[in-house]
């Protein structure tokens, strides 16, 4: 690495601990892309952007004959729908859907009443507690010596229980209106807790970012900070489960007056006088969760209203060879698209064929409730098994033990699901029915045969840039991400041509360009994302890594101070600023620094060895020598060669650098 760079002394001893850390300074920017999966650029749309503004006015769908699709009608809450549909409303409060989310303390109530055994999870070198205190709910972090004694231990209140507890429930810290979820998780199913989905690979301790996607499916309406990755506005105390609303669309307008036209309310949307397309949409919206979801260049999720096609607003993208074929949590739509029943039925079949949108059958009633859903269709022609070979199979003559077995996921532990690939035969692997297109791109979109006009798929190119671009940084310094980058740049360029202000896609294209090692055209393009959305997370984080590979250091500093400012709480941002502090010999200040970031993860070994390393070049041997003796009950894999670098530094042996 070059100490030469302008705003760095060339005569600067070169530190080693310094220059490892600096080394994984790009890596921040791996950071974010790992928290903002593909799919999960959508939620950045330009509302802040006049431009953005006037383009998310438009109708999507001039043709609904249900009034409420168009902006403007307002959202009423339950209990407006609760005056005329008491039934409903209440049938629909026990079904999952409507406890998606909870206040913590109706969880607490809920969960003390059951009178668990104390928790003490172990996993990953740490021990985990839930303590319940009145209504709080407090999930506490600690890393023991070998002599059982606490070496670090962190501590954090629980906001919300996302989920309604049937497979699992996870939970929300909510720091100011910055929301992160908790390393652990409620698995309802197993009957126990154990790290939260995705922390047995990558344990992000407490800071897990909580985007506005991941919210989308579990509440009704928020606010976010357009730009920022994670930060909410005072709504979120007012945070709701998913309610009548999210199916039938906004009630404002049904709640003043009522037009009935042929049998139909136009005021509000039922779904079940809807067509295909836009009745499986309803679904769609959290169901169809593909291997990336995009939203259209202007546009927010809650842009989509019930009543409207879904991919006016989104474009959902798939690996063709891998539609459905794998068991996920939230892949109910794909793996259907596969099955016989559905390509036959020709659009008559959908999720509402089996499955009653406001109540779950009892559980002594399930079998019945869906085989009688299985007959509908197949009276007449029936199962070519036997009544006597079926019933040595299930005595309840239960199709979807057969047809629909249950197993465990690939994405959530602990968790089992229903396969809806509605397979002939018990073990079936039916054929992919996806294939990539001429052009030969790695990733197809869902509706792709409902892209009916050639602006449609301009859109659609555009996105599919986007999740290509977002999906190569994963396979940074590899073939495949350099390939996946060329493909975004191929489809971006043509669309910012068209729409020089969109500025998702013009900060992917500054990945893309960062990827292949076009670094100055890269950092104009985030220079180009700030100019317009000066607190947009992403092209902060990004260009302040990139400034920083360019040796750039008193740019960099100022940049990731901004990014600090738009968001204070990660770890992962503190430590490049430290690192460069300390390139710039201001020890003093890299150490309150590195203090910072082990106040949000005390686990962190980056932040603990940074600041050993600030402590010796500040001279004071004696707070480091306590620092590095917390560092190495840690037990870091590195332990050895930590030994060798501290006990030979200047600052201990006594000696002149």
């Amino acid at each position: 690495m070059d100490t030469g760079r302008p705003g760095n002394s060339a005569s600067q001893p070169v530190r080693p601990l310094l220059i490892i850390g600096m080394t994984t300074v790009v890596g921040l920017a791996a950071v974010w892309f790992a928290c903002t999966r593909p799919r999960d650029f959508a939620d950045h749309s330009r509302r802040s952007s006049p431009s953005a503004r006037s383009l998310s006015s438009i109708p999507i769908d001039s043709d609904s004959p249900f009034r409420n699709t168009r902006p403007g009608v307002g959202y009423v809450g339950d209990s407006e729908c609760v005056r005329c549909h008491a039934a409903i409303v209440t049938r629909f409060r026990q079904h999952p859907m409507g406890r998606s989310i909870t206040p913590v303390a109706d969880w607490a109530r809920g969960y003390a009443a059951a009178k668990p055994t104390p928790v003490a999870v172990e996993a990953k070198g740490f021990e985990y507690r839930v303590g319940l205190e009145g209504g709080r709910v407090v999930h506490t972090e600690t890393r023991r010596d070998a002599q059982g004694k606490a070496v670090i231990e962190r501590a954090a209140e629980i906001a919300f229980a996302v989920g309604s507890g049937t497979r699992g429930t996870s939970f929300v810290i909510d720091e100011g209106g910055y929301l992160f979820e908790s390393p652990l998780t409620w698995y309802g199913q197993a009957r126990r807790w154990d790290l939260s989905p995705g922390y047995e690979v990558r344990n992000q301790h407490f800071e897990r970012m909580v985007q506005a996607d991941c919210l989308y499916c579990h509440a009704n309406p928020v606010d976010p900070f357009v730009d920022s990755t994670n930060r909410f506005r005072d709504s979120i105390a007012k945070v709701a489960a998913i309610g009548c609303e999210r199916c039938h669309g906004p009630g404002g307008l049904h709640v003043q007056e009522r037009q009935v036209v042929d049998g139909k309310d136009l005021t509000i949307v039922n779904p079940r006088h809807l067509d295909p397309v836009r009745r499986e949409a309803v679904c769609q919206q959290c169901h169809l969760k593909g291997d990336s979801r995009i939203l259209h260049a202007g546009r927010q999720a809650n842009d989509y209203r019930p009543g409207l096609p879904l991919h006016r607003v989104w474009s959902v993208f798939f690996r063709p060879e891998q539609l459905g074929n794998q068991l996920q949590v939230v892949g109910h739509v794909e793996q259907m698209a596969m099955s016989r029943c559905y390509r036959a039925s020709e659009g008559r079949m959908g999720c509402t064929s089996c499955h009653d949108p406001h109540q779950v059958p009892p559980p002594d009633q399930a079998v019945a409730y869906f085989r009688e859903r299985c007959l509908e269709c197949h009276e007449v022609t029936g199962c070519s098994v036997s009544p006597v070979a079926r019933r040595l199979e299930s005595a309840d003559d239960d199709c979807a033990a057969c047809h629909m077995p249950r197993s465990t996921t690939r994405d959530v532990i602990h968790v089992a699901g229903t396969d809806h690939r509605i397979l002939r035969r018990r073990g079936e692997i039916p054929a992919p029915t996806g294939t990539a297109d001429a052009s030969g791109m790695p990733l197809v979109d869902f509706h792709h045969n409902l892209l009916e006009s050639e602006d449609a798929r301009r859109e659609m190119r555009r996105d599919l840039g986007v999740a290509l671009g977002s999906g190569a940084w994963e396979f940074r310094n590899m073939p495949r991400g350099a390939a996946l980058a060329r493909l975004s740049l191929s489809l971006i360029v043509p669309a910012l041509g068209r729409r020089p202000d969109d500025v998702v896609a013009r900060e992917i294209k500054g990945v893309s360009l960062w990827l292949l090692n076009r670094d100055a055209e890269a950092l104009l393009e985030f220079e180009a994302v700030l100019q317009a959305a000066p607190l947009r997370e992403g092209a902060l984080v990004s260009s302040a890594a990139l400034l920083s590979q360019l040796g750039r250091t008193d740019e960099a500093i100022a940049r990731w101070r901004r990014a600090l400012a738009v968001n204070p709480w990660l770890s992962s941002r503190q430590l490049p600023l430290a690192r460069l502090l300390g390139l710039r010999g201001e020890w003093k200040e890299a150490a309150a620094v590195c203090r910072e970031a082990l106040r949000l993860n005390p686990a962190s070994p980056e932040a603990r060895k940074l600041l050993v390393e600030c402590y010796l070049e500040a001279g004071d041997a004696e707070s480091a020598r306590a620092e590095f003796q917390t560092l190495l009950a840690l037990d870091p894999p590195d332990r050895e060669m930590l030994i060798r670098w501290f006990d030979g530094h200047p600052a201990i042996t006594g000696s002149n650098p």
